[in-house]
């Protein structure tokens, strides 16, 4: 297994006998699959072998902040262009367009695979999706929707509701639209990640928060600045652009360079 790291400031780094090189530009997100590692950029998408080597790249909108591959296809989510973009993971073509929210900020696939889960952002939605882009269903919550997850029953929702100072509720959301506060935080929260079979993770400005299944903290870890959160065969990987670190919880630090957006284990 290779870390890749997409480095806000040094660029894209790629894991080789026990150091990084450099291997693009600065990019803001990354994600997997076919056997390819596809990295958002200033303008475009860069598709790259497990070497390094580029197969192709496309024009998106800047500000991608998550990606994620679906079933034969990539779907790119840009905050400044306030839209999802899918294009095809083995040649590059251009699918389809969708508006995505206000400033949006997470994206996920079901667990089926039948649907797109975005976090609208300051819209204070959840979009879901199909594999067209088109709306199935829109989910209103409270205060802005920083980010989600697919559970093996609906959806969870990571909000940012202001009550004085900014706070976290965790909202698990059914598929009819119910939706009910899980959690909740005097904390800013950040990001949030699924832990396959055993609740989940929520990001929080200063600290990460682990949940079992029925939302109840079984553990924390101290870090300024979780930006995004990553289950792997090694455990969860969170990058800190405060730290400058991709670490795994509680482990060792993978990658230590400026200011680490994404990584993934390739």
């Amino acid at each position: 297994m290779q870390l890749w790291a997409a480095d806000g400031e040094r660029g894209l780094m790629r894991a080789k006998g026990g150091a990084f090189s450099r291997l693009g530009p600065p990019c803001g997100a990354l994600c997997c699959g076919w056997g390819r590692v596809f990295c958002a950029e200033q303008h475009r998408c860069v598709c790259r072998n497990r070497e390094g080597g580029v197969l192709f790249d496309l024009p998106l909108p800047t500000g991608v902040c998550a990606m994620t591959v679906w079933d034969g296809q990539v779907c790119a989510l840009s905050s400044d262009a306030d839209s999802v973009t899918a294009f095809s993971a083995l040649t590059g073509e251009l699918l389809c367009c969708a508006p995505a929210g206000v400033y949006p900020r997470d994206l996920c696939v079901s667990r089926q695979g039948r649907f797109l889960a975005v976090a609208g952002g300051a819209s204070g939605s959840v979009l879901l999706l199909d594999r067209n882009l088109r709306l199935l269903k829109e989910y209103r919550l409270p205060g802005t929707v920083c980010g989600v997850c697919c559970m093996r029953h609906g959806l969870l929702a990571l909000c940012a509701v202001e009550r004085g100072d900014i706070e976290t509720r965790l909202l698990r959301v059914s598929l009819r639209g119910a939706a009910e506060e899980v959690f909740s935080s005097p904390l800013t929260p950040s990001c949030l990640c699924p832990l396959p079979g055993r609740g989940c993770a929520v990001g929080c400005m200063g600290r990460v928060l682990f949940l079992s299944a029925d939302y109840k903290t079984v553990g924390a870890l101290s870090c300024p600045c979780p930006v995004r959160m990553r289950p792997t065969r090694q455990g969860l990987l969170i990058c800190d652009p405060c730290q400058g670190t991709a670490a795994l919880a509680g482990g060792p630090v993978l990658y230590r360079g400026q200011s680490p957006q994404d990584a993934v284990m390739v």
